[in-house]
């Protein structure tokens, strides 16, 4: 019986073990990388429902379920260098909300701050004045301010200030024409509302966070480039749409993509699996080094502004700029795979692209550090041959 009972135990524990061990591998999967998962909600409220509200219980659960398959949460300034070349952790999401309800404070807020997830918030700011009128209440500019007070990574942004809304023909209010007075407005009187509306949003958000206000999320996922134009000139310079893929430093800036997470029929096993199926195909980045340290370990120096590159080894000097494919040097320009990218203050270039910055091969160990270069031209002109002697 004792043995019995022993053996069980061992039985059981083994089998527990081997139920552990697939979770923790894929706590470990690389799903995708050099790429983020944005996703869109709306309201987070347990008594109201809509295609655009999930309870507080399943925003819960589809957080800790990406968590619990190896996802990596970041914030919007995370997410904004990475546009810039730096790097983001393997299996990336950057959580947003449109509108600025107050539900999202009262019951996402309190799992965002628990599990440690960032987020920003896209707030529609004409109702900052009467934030409890809305049809949907509204977060007030205090409830604002005490999150990005008591966090370092909630962040408000813009959602427009009053253009959230459909104009008497149908059209969105950022692209179409207003009418007044019974005739429909100019171009001229339409790029005035348009910048007026910018900077109402940026004016009435700047004083509840110290972070910059340069992020927009177009209503309705509509904007046209005449509209994102007028954004950028009112100093705006990340624009948010709805379009369902995932965000790559290729995304134009001003139309920027988002996958929608926030509708009651989106499990988290189903979210997990509408992630993977947009996964972007990328070259593989753990190839990248330290362009610096390399290119003095060659003879050469890196010169880094902040922003410009300069490259010289030998005979050979090359400029280029931080996320930028494309440096020119005295022998014309050279186009890499992949963007030379800031990982905190190191500057990161794939082994191949280097390859190609320097005209040569190089041969590199991960583990120790050596690296060298051969002699050989990267690109080999064809050797001539003659015949063999008798």
């Amino acid at each position: 019986m004792h043995k019995r009972l022993i053996s069980a135990l061992l039985f059981s524990v083994i089998g527990l073990g081997a139920l552990l061990v697939p979770t923790q591998a894929e706590r470990n999967q690389v799903l995708y990388r050099d790429q983020v998962a944005v996703l869109m909600y709306h309201h987070i409220h347990d008594e109201d429902t809509s295609t655009s509200t999930i309870t507080s219980q399943l925003f819960r659960d589809q957080l800790q379920f990406l968590l619990s398959k190896g996802y990596h949460f970041i914030s919007l300034q995370e997410f904004k260098q990475y546009m810039d070349g730096a790097t983001v952790p393997d299996n990336a999401v950057l959580v947003t909300f449109d509108d600025g309800y107050e539900s999202v404070y009262k019951n996402a807020y309190p799992i965002l701050r628990e599990l440690r997830v960032p987020a920003v918030n896209f707030m529609i700011t004409d109702a900052l004045a009467d934030p409890k009128s809305t049809y949907i209440p509204s977060m007030s500019p205090e409830e604002l301010a005490r999150m990005s007070r008591e966090t370092n990574f909630m962040e408000v942004q813009c959602h427009t200030d009053g253009s959230h809304r459909k104009l008497p023909n149908g059209e969105a209010a950022l692209v179409g024409r207003d009418t007044r007075d019974g005739r429909s407005e100019t171009d001229a009187e339409y790029r005035t509302r348009i910048s007026a509306d910018a900077a109402a949003c940026a004016n009435k958000l700047e004083p509840l966070q110290d972070l910059p206000v340069d992020t927009v999320a177009y209503p309705y996922g509509i904007i046209n480039e005449e509209g994102a134009d007028l954004f950028r000139q009112a100093g705006f310079n990340y624009g948010f749409t709805i379009i369902p893929q995932m965000a790559t430093r290729e995304a134009d800036r001003m139309r920027i993509p988002r996958i929608n997470a926030g509708s009651p029929w989106i499990t988290p096993e189903r979210l997990h699996t509408m992630l993977k199926r947009r996964t972007v195909a990328r070259p593989d980045t753990f190839t990248a080094v330290d362009l610096a340290d390399a290119v003095s370990r060659l003879g050469g120096t890196v010169v880094d502004d902040g922003s410009s590159i300069l490259v010289r080894l030998g005979d050979r000097s090359l400029t280029g700029n931080v996320g930028s494919k494309l440096f020119t040097s005295g022998e014309g320009n050279v186009q890499l795979q992949e963007p030379i990218r800031r990982e905190q203050s190191v500057l990161r270039i794939n082994l191949p692209d280097l390859q190609q910055l320097l005209g040569r091969e190089i041969t590199y160990n991960r583990r120790s550090g050596y690296i060298d270069w051969r002699e050989q031209p990267l690109i080999r002109q064809a050797e001539s041959k003659t015949p063999a002697g008798p």
